[in-house]
């Protein structure tokens, strides 16, 4: 019986030389297949371990920068906390310092008009028996610097006769940086008579004046000569701060 490339012995199939060298170069091409393959995978693995590493590196990386970036928050966000708080506290301390400068000046003046009482009822020199300078009340006018003033002279006797009298007003303040003194009737646009009164309950008097440019007043200084039945009663003076009314003064 005949085969190709080889013979039967004993029942068996024998390869021929031929058979055996394709056989073997067979197997090695396999091998050499299967270790590329055994190479190529194990490569793959080792930079598969190496990127795997790599990125865990950065992810570790990352999570640290934003530990510390949410750190850094928390720290900003108590400092700002703080802060806030902190200009409440100043907003309510300088709303107390407010109130507080409010009421001040409040008892002030109401320790003003006190001091005022008792000086007319004690001290000789604002009150000449029961005559008193009473008030010297300024409000703006309609010109320009221009005031207008209202002077209240009383008595305060429970028998009253009639006084009679001059009144000297002089502005005190300052120009160009030293002291000066105007007396109001060269304040006056037109000429004026000297200021009198005559009168056995009250008397007011009113005018207007004209600020010279770049002064500032400060005082108004009020003198009077009283006389009563013909005879001098003395000499009062009284000084006044120089404070705007808001409201015209009405004659």
């Amino acid at each position: 019986m005949l085969v190709n490339h080889g013979e039967i012995i004993s029942g068996k199939l024998t390869l021929l030389p031929d058979d055996i060298r394709k056989t073997w170069s067979a197997f090695k091409f396999y091998s050499l297949l299967i270790l590329i393959l055994a190479i190529a995978s194990y490569s793959a693995f080792k930079y598969g371990n190496q990127h795997y590493a790599k990125q865990q590196n950065e992810i570790e990386m990352l999570q640290h920068t934003m530990s510390n970036l949410d750190a850094e928050n928390q720290r900003l966000t108590q400092r700002l906390n703080v802060l806030g708080v902190e200009l409440e506290v100043q907003r309510l301390a300088a709303l107390n310092l407010q109130n507080s400068i409010s009421e001040g000046l409040q008892r002030e003046t109401q320790l003003q008009q006190e001091i005022s009482f008792y000086q007319r009822v004690m001290a000789p020199e604002l009150k000449q028996e029961g005559f008193v300078i009473e008030a010297f009340d300024i409000a703006p006018s309609v010109s320009e610097r221009g005031f207008r003033y209202e002077l209240v002279l009383m008595q305060q006797d429970k028998i009253k006769n009639v006084v009679k009298g001059t009144i000297e007003v002089t502005l005190i303040g300052s120009e160009q940086g030293k002291p000066k003194r105007y007396a109001l009737p060269s304040l006056v646009e037109a000429e004026s008579d000297p200021l009198t009164f005559s009168f056995k309950y009250f008397q007011v008097i009113n005018g207007e004046f004209i600020l010279p440019e770049g002064f500032a007043p400060e005082k108004i200084q009020v003198k009077a000569e009283v006389f009563q039945f013909r005879r001098k009663r003395g000499d009062l003076e009284r000084t006044f701060d120089w404070q705007i009314e808001q409201i015209p003064i009405i004659e």
